[in-house]
């Protein structure tokens, strides 16, 4: 296994199976950018909402081969393993696939995540227990809460006014490594002053 966060705006996502599983691919791949194409003779209410308000494409039809060979991403989330299989065992060698009914196939998989706007956490068992790392997920949620959300943003805006600036290389790391400071993630006061210092 080998950690990997992937930019996939405007690439092709395609998902075989039309249920509730799918659905819950769909919101995380639409938060991306993805282009998202279900590919299934029916689909569930909830995917019917976002095909109608054209978030998604929708293939009403038995999964082909065709269907998903321009696709970045295929996520094979049919009711029937045998289809999952041969969906997997069918794609291209440069293709990302992931295959809801076995963990064991594919050539990649959805860990456990955690998103606090620019901030994201993800936490994998390889497998072998998802509801474990669901949970150690939700126990980071308590951790890393909310408040990671503006102050990453505050982080990325000191980051790049002091590139800006020119600072050499001491002076950049002195500053960067200020603001990790617990007191400027809970302060608006703080992260204020310091980019006015800035000025």
């Amino acid at each position: 296994m080998y950690p990997i966060t992937l930019r996939i705006e405007g690439k092709k996502a395609a998902i075989a199976g039309g249920g509730k599983i799918a659905y819950f691919k769909i919101g995380p791949l639409l938060e991306a950018g993805a282009d998202v194409t279900v590919i299934s003779p029916e689909i569930d209410r909830k995917i019917q909402e976002l095909v109608t308000s054209r978030q998604v494409k929708w293939v009403q039809k038995e999964y082909e081969r065709a269907d998903v060979e321009d696709a970045f991403l295929i996520i094979a989330a049919t009711d029937n393993k045998e289809i999952n299989e041969r969906i997997e065992e069918e794609a291209g060698e440069n293709q990302l696939v992931n295959v809801i009914s076995d963990p064991t196939r594919g050539n990649c998989h959805f860990p456990a995540a955690l998103k606090q706007g620019k901030l994201l956490i993800a936490v994998s068992t390889g497998g072998a227990s998802p509801k474990l790392a669901k949970q150690i997920r939700n126990e980071l949620k308590n951790v890393y809460d909310e408040t990671y959300e503006e102050y990453l943003e505050f982080l990325n805006e000191c980051r790049v006014q002091i590139k800006r600036l020119n600072y050499d290389k001491a002076a950049r790391h002195k500053l960067l490594q200020q603001i990790l400071q617990d007191e400027y993630r809970t302060s608006v006061k703080k992260r204020i002053e310091f980019l006015n210092s800035l000025v």
